[in-house]
């Protein structure tokens, strides 16, 4: 796979922006797609999406070409390659939204690597929604879409709360689970990373030391990851760890050293340095800003 060949787009931009900058777009389809048309060619995205679309048509995945028809859930995971084909009457609901959003204050490791939609070991990112949708899946997105679009008060917690909801609903859908297909030792290596990211990335450990727990070789599991999502395993556990250093100086008053301590850096300099390296900014200055960022506004 040539990565260079297949762009990476971040989230749709949205009159909602302090809830994009928070990390969650809720909107139509059919007006990301207006609006940028080029989302409707192979691409692939670093935050994960949850969509629910409706009526014929079909979902690229890896290459895969999918028909799809009635409600439908699509799971696209961060670096898997994804479009969709449009047909007359074809729409849905797309909900983009980072990590960071639905962990929000939680400690790790993240429940969303214990859903089994992404990073998949091997069942197609699809799942049908029986046509009398017994568990208001649809409702569910349209309930969201309208909570994004109106952007009240506490929109965001209201809009995290939904998304579990959904995906609670979507768990006690029927055939899901049941899928006939196998994990390839490729997905299931890339998801194992992932969960073992999840438990240990504020450890000072090597990427020898998860490829060892994984039972391959360094050099293989940062074969398999650059070949599946275009990133190295170092860079996935740099950004976990980075992840967690922003979400503890929006959410906690703990010093910088102290941030730093608690994601792996026992080095206060280091941990600046790093900091600085991935964000453009010193952690002391990136505070500051996205505090201001999100201080609640009066209405």
């Amino acid at each position: 796979m040539n990565r260079h060949t297949i762009p990476a787009f971040g989230m749709n931009r949205s009159e909602r922006e302090s809830l994009r900058q928070q990390g969650v777009v809720v909107t139509l389809v059919s007006q990301s797609v207006t609006c940028d048309p080029l989302r409707l060619r192979p691409h692939y995205h670093d935050f994960f999406q949850l969509m629910l679309l409706r009526g014929q048509g079909s979902v690229i995945y890896d290459f895969t070409e999918t028909a799809v028809s009635g409600l439908t859930l699509f799971f696209p995971s961060p670096g898997q390659v994804h479009t969709v084909r449009r047909r007359r009457g074809f729409d849905g609901v797309t909900i983009s939204f980072t990590q960071e959003f639905f962990d929000h204050r939680s400690s790790p490791p993240s429940a969303l690597f214990e859903l089994p939609f992404y990073f998949s070991t091997g069942a197609p990112p699809l799942l049908k929604v029986p046509r009398h949708d017994p568990g208001g899946i649809a409702a569910g997105f349209d309930e969201m879409l309208r909570e994004h679009d109106a952007d009240e008060l506490h929109a965001a917690e209201v809009l995290r709360a939904w998304l579990r909801i959904l995906f609670a609903r979507i768990l006690r859908l029927p055939g899901l689970d049941r899928s006939v297909l196998q994990p390839t030792r490729k997905s299931a290596l890339i998801r194992q990373f992932h969960l073992a990211v999840e438990s240990g990335f504020r450890e000072d450990r090597t990427l020898a030391g998860y490829a060892r727990d994984l039972g391959v070789t360094a050099n293989h599991l940062n074969d398999v990851l650059r070949e599946e999502t275009g990133r190295s395993a170092g860079s996935i556990v740099r950004q976990r760890r980075l992840l967690d250093a922003q979400r503890l100086l929006l959410h906690s008053d703990l010093s910088v050293s102290e941030i730093g301590y608690q994601t792996g850096f026992p080095d206060p300099s280091y941990f600046t340095r790093f900091f600085r390296r991935e964000t453009g900014h010193t952690p002391a200055a990136f505070r500051g800003i996205i505090r201001e960022k999100y201080q609640p506004k009066p209405r």
